[in-house]
């Protein structure tokens, strides 16, 4: 996976995860006279390659890539990525991009697992970019992978230009995402810093496929189980969660990343209150989804309660311990709208040809992709 006459680097972190996986491929489309290092944990180089390949299991992309792809082992957590100094020398020397996209996405992470994940690692991350910065003559770019969600619990009209408002947070992940993102743009006086803000990425677009289940999902799993069924749910029928197919953000980050008017600017990755779907609207579909798998009555109708009511419920057993703890994570995003403005960055993108579809064609195609994988009618168990 490794090829030397490449002089143009663009180094790649979290390139196993969700969003980085997508993305590489469209980097290595994007920029055709790059080679992209990814910068991958592995017990040895060998066991770094084979992640990096199960993670993207797309044989024709390696056939058409492999020559453009090389895997370092190595560790964001670590300076210089855990290289010795000629291999760290060597790859600052080459590289003018750094996409930055690893990271601790769990909301149940404690605040220091958090920012070690998050914080740490981004100023290691800035570290080496100012070493790259500086052998590329200022002919540098360094990318990074922030969240919507650093908004916390600010209401209102929600902008990209806006970041430190004073604002409290609903977990640990959030908290140390500003405080990540913040470091990152106190740097724009020296490099070119462009930052990407989606908020909740689920699925392809197309077939709904998705390969780490996450918010709406997670119930939608959870609620194939014909033990955990779904029969109360504390949130606003009327709450519009944000959600934007994984898709829409690696084709808009990849295209952003190498319009130059785009560059050294703050992008929502968002969908917007406009373009999103009621909380009822959302569960409907996936429980509509499950009935057209399973035998009448199996399913039950879902009776959206306030969070005294459900917590009465809860006690009283009448809710599953499964969908309790779900709720400990995700109760706060059921309750009120976040009204992202993504417009700026949804024109930009327009003139790349890059639209956010209908978010009801891609929520139903995510739900049956789910269901598929994780629903079993008695009849289909028994055969």
């Amino acid at each position: 996976m490794q090829n030397a006459a490449f002089k143009r680097t663009i180094v790649l972190t979290g390139a196993t995860g969700a969003l980085g996986s997508e993305l590489l491929p469209r980097l290595l489309s994007r920029y055709p006279e790059h080679k992209v290092v990814a910068i991958v944990r592995g017990s040895s180089q060998d066991n770094a390659e084979q992640r990096l390949m199960a993670a993207i299991d797309a044989p024709a992309l390696w056939k058409q890539y492999a020559h453009r792809i090389e895997v370092r082992c190595g560790d964001v957590g670590l300076p210089m990525f855990g290289l010795d100094d000629g291999e760290a020398q060597q790859l600052c020397a080459s590289t003018d991009k750094v996409f930055h996209f690893a990271a601790n996405v769990r909301f149940s992470a404690t605040l220091p697992e958090s920012r070690a994940g998050n914080v740490d690692t981004t100023r290691l991350i800035i570290d080496f970019s100012r070493r790259c910065h500086e052998n590329r003559a200022g002919d540098f770019q360094l990318h990074y992978a922030s969240t919507a969600y650093v908004v916390g619990d600010r209401r209102g009209p929600l902008y990209e230009h806006e970041l430190d408002c004073g604002q409290g947070f609903s977990n640990a992940y959030e908290q140390s995402k500003l405080e990540a993102e913040r470091l990152v743009a106190e740097n724009r006086s020296e490099m070119s810093v462009t930052i990407y803000r989606p908020s909740q990425v689920i699925c392809l677009s197309g077939d709904g496929k998705v390969r780490k289940l996450f918010g709406f999902l997670e119930f939608l799993k959870l609620a194939c189980n014909k033990k955990t069924q779904i029969r109360y749910f504390p949130g606003c029928p009327e709450v519009r969660t944000d959600m934007v197919p994984i898709d829409f953000v690696c084709d808009g980050i990849a295209y952003l990343s190498g319009e130059a008017d785009a560059l050294g600017k703050t992008h929502l990755l968002a969908a917007g209150l406009a373009h999103s779907l009621p909380l009822h609207q959302v569960g409907d579909i996936a429980l509509g989804t499950i009935r057209a798998y399973s035998e009448p009555g199996d399913v039950p109708l879902v009776e959206y309660v306030s969070a005294a009511e459900f917590e009465e419920k809860a006690a009283c057993g009448q809710v599953h311990g499964a969908l309790v703890a779900l709720l400990s994570i995700y109760q706060t995003y059921l309750t009120y709208d976040r009204d992202f403005r993504p417009d700026e960055t949804h024109q930009r993108l327009a003139l790349g040809g890059i639209f956010l579809p209908p978010m009801e064609r891609v929520i139903s195609a995510s739900a049956r992709f789910v269901v598929e994988q994780y629903y079993r009618p008695a009849a289909l168990v028994a055969a």
